[in-house]
């Protein structure tokens, strides 16, 4: 049997928060993330003599743009892509770096080439946005913490942020994540326009989130003490949504998404945030109380957006032949 389609599925992930908005120390950014199995994302690709996508049209656009970049870096005539499930665009979850990668892994396999998945990111990423969490979450999964990219990096020099830090993340830990409607999203120029137009951050708000980190978010996930990490991604998730709050309106981008942590943590919730700049809103709980929370943050959100429970994944996408 003739084996000429080349699949690839994967997560996505949620991003907890940066480690360091001050700079002074040659650097920016970094990241807390958690690759999740919910929603997924797969696509198929076989060679094609011109580009063709079969996807919905809200999906349309953006495979093009991010497929044509391939095919012209590469010097590929064309390609058949299928986009089989896909993930929630602008929501705070990634998407953008996972569909680019599967997209370029898929490409590049069905004409027998095999470049990293640095590359790949290079390749859709000009303005050097990809983080180093987006990256390995495709690549390994795991819980991963990154150390962000020199504060003098030319716009044109493209390197993946360094991973610091990867463990698996606790199997009987889940999430309660809530995506609720919003209109308005945070990304590309305008994402950017908002870092620049924001002071550095304090330094000793960029010693706090580190402090957190090493000495009760690292510990409390090692050790598996769920209350610990929780109390720490919550800490985490003030100090840095504090510092947004003058461009988003408050620690969440939303009201919305306030009141839906707010009620997360009362109903029991070991720990909440917003993923990025969200809206989507994540909860952590142990997997024995995932049911009845899930049950009462529907009833709480009343049909003003979607409620659905993920796992950590702790190991990178899947791929093969067909």
């Amino acid at each position: 049997m003739r084996l000429d389609q080349f699949w690839v599925k994967t997560g996505t992930r949620l991003h907890l928060g940066q480690l360091d908005l001050n700079g002074s120390l040659g650097r920016l950014y970094g990241g807390l993330g958690l690759a999740i199995d919910q929603p997924q994302l797969e696509i198929m690709a076989e060679r094609n003599h011109h580009l063709e996508i079969i996807s919905p049209d809200s999906e349309k656009k953006r495979l093009v743009s991010i497929v044509r970049k391939y095919l012209e870096y590469y010097q590929l005539p064309g390609v058949k892509i299928n986009l089989l499930q896909s993930l929630p665009s602008h929501s705070g979850l990634g998407s953008g770096t996972q569909l680019s990668l599967a997209l370029g892994l898929a490409i590049t396999r069905v004409y027998a080439l095999e470049p990293s998945l640095a590359e790949l990111a290079s390749i859709t990423d000009r303005e050097s946005s990809r983080s180093g969490i987006g990256v390995a979450a495709f690549e390994q999964g795991g819980f991963l913490v990154d150390g962000g990219k020199p504060i003098h990096q030319a716009r044109d020099d493209f390197k993946v942020p360094p991973l610091l830090f990867r463990i698996p993340f606790p199997d009987e830990w889940v999430m309660i994540l809530v995506l609720p409607d919003q209109e308005e999203k945070m990304y590309g120029q305008k994402e950017e326009a908002t870092f620049n137009a924001l002071p550095p951050m304090d330094e000793q708000v960029s010693g706090s989130i580190t402090r957190l980190i090493l000495m009760k978010l690292l510990p409390g996930l090692i050790e598996k003490d769920l209350a610990s990490f929780g109390q720490a991604v919550t800490e985490i998730q003030k100090l840095v949504g504090n510092y947004f709050a003058p461009v988003q309106g408050g620690q969440y981008a939303s009201t919305l998404g306030s009141q839906l942590a707010d009620y997360l943590l009362s109903q029991g919730a070991a720990g909440v945030g917003q993923s990025s700049w969200g809206p989507t809103i994540y909860g952590f709980t142990h997997q024995e109380k995932q049911a009845d929370l899930l049950d009462r943050t529907r009833c709480f959100l009343g049909g003003r957006g979607r409620v659905w429970t993920a796992k950590g994944v702790n190991h990178g996408a899947k791929w093969g032949w067909k």
